[in-house]
């Protein structure tokens, strides 16, 4: 009799999260697999961006990374609005947020430690260079916060899909398309309008620093992006712990009270580390100047939600400046994605 060749089992989906790991590494990520699992550690938002940026998707779907960018700067966008409610000074409310983000990242990368191990040990220098750039974007947008409203600060921002941009052509060799140089031109148009607005309202110190911030998101974009064959969430916690060094020299950290705790767990774990995550998600799918174009919708849904709410009133160059940074930026992701469906 003819015996039948046995067919290897399929391998299981792991909650439909593909993850990309060196084929030398199948055990560990068999291993991955099984510590991630929704029904054992919860299916919350911050658990399932932590999976969804440590474990990047190999099918690479432009509309998921897409989705994951919009979603991203909705939930940074609510940083102004917590920062204002906490009332702690900028270098306290810097060091307590850097506390919180490594203190509640912390536990998930451990349950990941296999996984997380495997994760530094192939990316090298690019997490050590990425958890820097993010430490310094942590502290400049606290003390941004500080010394400027929220919709100058927010503004500053609109220079960050252009040096991303810049810097992939210069250093992933990314294609830097003629509209695209259109858009930045036409943003840098924006951004001129709403430093003259930052001018009249003695906002131009926290619109600089802002800058700083803009700078560094950028480059951690071209450096998540470079290495998007690994999970890069372990450089969040890293960062965390930079900054809060950083801070505390400069903070008083007896003087935070019970009120103010809620605040800075929605601030760290919930603002600032979700949105890290997604972000992160978002460069290992899309072109990173185009994840950045559309974090831009953090520059219109920030201040909203502070004027709404607090009465922070835009000035009007601020406000003429922020639409044609927006439209800008919306023109040019219309164009990258007619580009790429023909």
């Amino acid at each position: 009799m003819r015996r039948e060749r046995r067919r290897p089992a399929a391998q299981p989906a792991c909650h439909g999260l593909q993850i990309a790991t060196p084929p030398r590494e199948a055990r560990a990520k068999r291993r991955q697999c099984k510590g991630f699992d929704g029904r054992r550690h919860g299916d919350s938002l911050f658990t399932t961006a932590t999976a969804i940026a440590m474990h990047p998707s190999s099918s690479g779907s432009a509309a998921l990374g897409i989705f994951y960018a919009a979603t991203a700067a909705a939930v940074f966008s609510s940083a102004g609005y917590i920062v204002r409610h906490i009332h702690l000074p900028a270098w306290d409310v810097s060091f307590w947020r850097s506390v919180f983000l490594a203190a509640s990242m912390l536990p998930l990368l451990i349950l990941q430690r296999r996984g997380l191990l495997v994760d530094m040990r192939n990316a090298g220098l690019a997490l050590v260079a990425s958890a820097a750039l993010l430490a310094g974007s942590f502290v400049s947008f606290i003390l941004a916060l500080g010394l400027a409203p929220v919709a100058n600060v927010l503004l500053m921002f609109g220079a960050a899909p252009f040096l991303t941009a810049l810097l992939a052509r210069a250093f992933l060799g990314e294609p830097l398309h003629a509209h695209t140089l259109v858009t930045m031109a036409v943003a840098a148009l924006g951004l001129a309008i709403s430093v003259a607005g930052s001018l009249a309202a003695d906002a131009l110190a926290g619109m600089a620093v802002a800058g700083i911030v803009a700078l560094c998101m950028s480059g951690n974009y071209v450096v998540v992006r470079h290495r998007r064959d690994v999970g890069m969430a372990p450089a969040i916690w890293l960062a965390g712990v930079i900054s809060a060094l950083v801070a505390w020299p400069f903070a008083q950290p007896s003087t935070l009270t019970w009120e103010q705790v809620p605040w800075l767990f929605a601030l760290s774990p919930g603002q600032l580390a979700v949105g890290l995550l997604l972000y992160m998600a978002s460069l290992k799918r899309i072109p990173a100047g185009q994840a950045a174009l559309l974090g831009l919708l953090e520059l219109v849904l920030g201040p909203l939600w502070v004027w709404l709410f607090d009465g922070e009133k835009p000035d009007d160059l601020t406000l003429l400046g922020g639409l044609i940074v927006i439209g800008a930026a919306a023109a040019n992701v219309w164009l990258d994605s007619r580009r790429s469906a023909g």
